[in-house]
């Protein structure tokens, strides 16, 4: 009898501690992504050659586009973006409007003119020098790779795609530029 009782108590305790094992463990891998996990959420992605990972990117939009781009000149990236907002797709860039040149002011004209919502960086910062795009609230594109002929055919560039809860830190950055950024209207 304190036998059986004995091994009672134990089956108890070892079907208690396989519960706890399976609870922390499930808990572990929700909240902590541990590398090997998070690494199939990370994409590297290098210029020269990066342009047509980026169209891809837009193109595979189901819903809304948000960049924030310090140079923005590529006319097949442009290309791309007024395509998606032509499929009903919500694009919104936010541009640096303090560069030389005109790159900028020329790339707003031709979005606004085709259903792009574009307005310039917020004054507030030395410069936005940011360079991301969010798609679907869901993916982010974030590195050194501006929207520019030259930045994503022939220099050396670095950038990652990646998905997951700290996609969400990217959507409130936006927002809360896009808000503090001045309209951009057509020229």
């Amino acid at each position: 009898m304190e036998s059986e009782e004995k091994t009672q108590k134990l089956s108890y305790f070892l079907l208690g501690f396989l519960i706890c094992c399976i609870l922390f463990g499930s808990l572990y891998f929700l909240f902590f992504q541990p590398s090997s996990i998070c690494t199939n959420y990370l994409t590297p992605l290098f210029s020269p050659n990066s342009e047509s990972e980026i169209i891809s990117l837009i193109r595979g939009a189901e819903k809304s586009i948000d960049i924030e781009m310090y140079v923005f000149s590529n006319s097949r990236l442009r290309d791309e973006l007024s395509y998606a907002a032509e499929r009903g797709i919500s694009v919104r860039v936010i541009l640096e409007s303090r560069l030389d040149g005109g790159q900028n002011e020329k790339m707003t004209d031709f979005l606004l003119s085709h259903g792009v919502f574009v307005r310039w960086a917020s004054l507030s910062y030395k410069l936005t020098h940011s360079k991301f795009m969010i798609i679907d609230g869901k993916k982010v594109l974030v590195g050194s790779i501006n929207f520019s002929d030259s930045a994503t055919t022939k220099n050396r560039e670095a950038a990652v795609i990646f998905e997951g809860p700290k996609v969400a830190e990217f959507v409130s950055v936006f927002e809360d530029d896009w808000e503090e950024g001045n309209e951009a209207t057509a020229s």
